[in-house]
């Protein structure tokens, strides 16, 4: 009898050494073997991250997510994480904490960025969060948009497509006829104009070529380009002349200006004096042009009067 509580009592001390093992192999696994710092940090969107999801810094595990809090602010839903960190763990003011995986098939992880800082942050703080490094999430979000891309833009364009093609497909088959008997009949046309169309065209080629193309016309138009270059250098010898002779009288100009003032002041007070006088001078010539108008007509009618004699009377003498 006392064999057997001997081997019970040995038994379940076993058993309580296996299951103190489990705890800690447990707590060894889940980072929760010491005392640990709250820090805080918000993400829109949490996808793989859940209770217990390992936190890491720079790789190196350092606690775990504790809990997850979905907020509702501005009419938008965001994810606040509690990260426990191990007592103590040095976290810069500008360090980002993102969700990352380290594989393809890993497990999602909130790493922490270190910045450069030496400032550090207090347990309690809010520990800025980064873009999502995660494959899946990334994907799942391009998903998302593509499936709203189909659904708000790719169905009504095939539905507008398939509408149009159906009122097109109902004009050609009402109109389809009448298009391939046109048709018919323009390639018939065609086909009987086309031999008058390429003689023509032969015709035209072998008439500019001959006459047009040739060496005769060829050299005219060398002459031609030839006079056109000499009559170009004409005009620039005559355009240098005729700035020189700009400048010469530019020159005679200021060379003499002192006595084109004056001829100008001379002409100016003549030209005064005529206009005060003209109106006499007017007078005067149209008075003098009367009596001469007055004495050719004496002078018609009685040639004599040149010699001091009297009118003459018509008709025989008594």
């Amino acid at each position: 009898m006392r064999n057997v509580r001997i081997n019970y009592a040995v038994v379940g001390a076993f058993v309580m050494a296996m299951l103190a093992s489990l705890m800690g192999v447990i707590a060894l696994l889940t980072g929760r073997t010491g005392a640990t710092d709250d820090y805080y940090t918000h993400y829109a969107n949490v996808t793989g991250v859940k209770y217990g999801t390992k936190v890491t810094f720079e790789g190196f595990v350092v606690g775990q997510v504790e809990e997850i809090d979905p907020l509702r602010e501005e009419g938008k839903t965001s994810f606040q994480l509690r990260l426990s960190v191990k007592k103590g763990w040095p976290v810069p003011a500008d360090s980002v904490a993102r969700i990352t995986s380290a594989g393809l098939l890993s497990a999602v992880i909130v790493d922490i960025k270190g910045g450069s800082s030496r400032e550090m942050l207090k347990p309690g703080s809010e520990i800025a969060a980064g873009s999502s490094a995660n494959l899946f999430a990334v994907m799942s979000d391009v998903a998302g948009q593509v499936t709203d891309l189909n659904q708000t833009a790719l169905k009504p364009l095939l539905a507008t497509l398939n509408a149009q093609m159906e009122k097109l497909g109902a004009a050609l088959e009402k109109q389809a006829p009448e298009l391939l008997s046109n048709l018919v009949a323009v390639s018939a046309d065609l086909k009987q104009k086309t031999p008058r169309i390429t003689a023509d065209v032969e015709r035209m080629t072998g008439t500019l070529s001959g006459q047009v193309f040739n060496d005769a016309n060829a050299r005219r138009m060398s002459e031609t380009i030839e006079n056109m270059a000499l009559l170009s250098r004409g005009l620039e010898d005559s355009r240098h002349k005729m700035d020189g002779a700009l400048t010469a009288l530019d020159k005679v100009v200021v060379g003499n200006r002192d006595t084109l003032d004056a001829s100008l002041k001379d002409l100016r007070y003549t030209l005064q004096t005529v206009a005060r006088t003209i109106d006499s001078v007017t007078y005067n010539l149209e008075g003098t042009s009367r009596n001469f108008n007055e004495f050719s007509r004496q002078l018609r009618d009685n040639p004599g009067i040149l010699l001091g004699g009297r009118r003459t009377e018509d008709g025989p003498k008594k």
